[in-house]
């Protein structure tokens, strides 16, 4: 099965350029090959915490980046050879994004639920020399620039969903919690397009920056003034039991932990 990045017209939506910057940053991803019908109505949207997506804020000190806190537009989902596959047909990919900020800030994940035994994990991480090979505790990500990034699987990103049915299938569901901020009053809607929110932490818990001053850049703008911004590198971790093509979406959200 094949995964391919679904970004179309989403990028003026997804990623804040060098001169603008979006109050909520938002990086969509895509897996596997087919869009679902009936998607395109979706408005992914919490109302406790987050604004509607697409709408463009004025700008502000946050933003997703990816490797080495390069410009990104959406992460590359693919299957490619160095992912995993065991013998029961799941796969897991990991790939490395950067929230670049100037203070503390709260993560959401918004998306679809069509690929069976569909999980995710963040992880903190940290940007180490090319010669790093890692060990038992210290698990490395070589990202497609070839950077690499140290991960420990007890430092996952602890986090909830917040509107899922308590099942025991091996695909999840969104409640109706949010249907009518998504979709209004169209209810033709394939239960595997209502989108399921997930919050890091508790929603007062936010990411704090770490004192390491390698993570840290000075940016001028186009007024000449110089702001320190921090790299808080995190790796994305998605698994999922090949069955038939399926598409789902993932939104990455970051937030300012001021913003109410």
């Amino acid at each position: 099965m094949k995964m391919e990045s679904e970004t179309k017209d989403k990028k003026k939506n997804t990623a804040s350029s060098g001169k603008i910057k979006l109050l909520r940053s938002i990086i969509m991803l895509a897996a596997i090959a087919a869009l679902i019908a009936g998607f395109t109505y979706a408005w992914f949207f919490n109302r406790m915490d987050m604004a509607t997506l697409m709408k463009i804020l004025p700008p502000s000190n946050i933003s997703i980046l990816g490797p080495s806190g390069k410009k990104l537009d959406s992460l590359e989902l693919t299957y490619n050879e160095g992912d995993e596959k065991d013998t029961n047909g799941t796969v897991t990919i990991r790939r490395v994004f950067c929230v670049e900020s100037t203070g503390s800030f709260k993560l959401e994940i918004a998306h679809t639920t069509n690929l069976k035994g569909l999980k995710f994990n963040l992880y903190r991480a940290n940007q180490v020399n090319s010669s790093d090979t890692g060990s038992a505790e210290n698990k490395i990500v070589t990202a497609k620039d070839n950077s690499k990034y140290s991960y420990q699987e007890n430092d996952r990103v602890a986090g909830s969903y917040i509107n899922k049915i308590d099942s025991t299938s091996e695909y999840l569901y969104a409640d109706q919690t949010y249907h009518g901020i998504n979709y209004g009053n169209y209810d033709n809607v394939q239960a595997h397009a209502e989108p399921i929110y997930w919050l890091a932490g508790a929603k007062a818990n936010n990411y704090s920056l770490d004192s390491d001053s390698s993570n840290r850049v000075e940016i001028t703008d186009e007024n000449g003034t110089k702001t320190e911004y921090h790299h808080t590198y995190f790796v994305c971790e998605i698994s999922w039991t090949e069955t038939t093509k399926e598409t789902d979406l993932f939104y990455i959200f970051a937030e300012n932990a001021d913003v109410q």
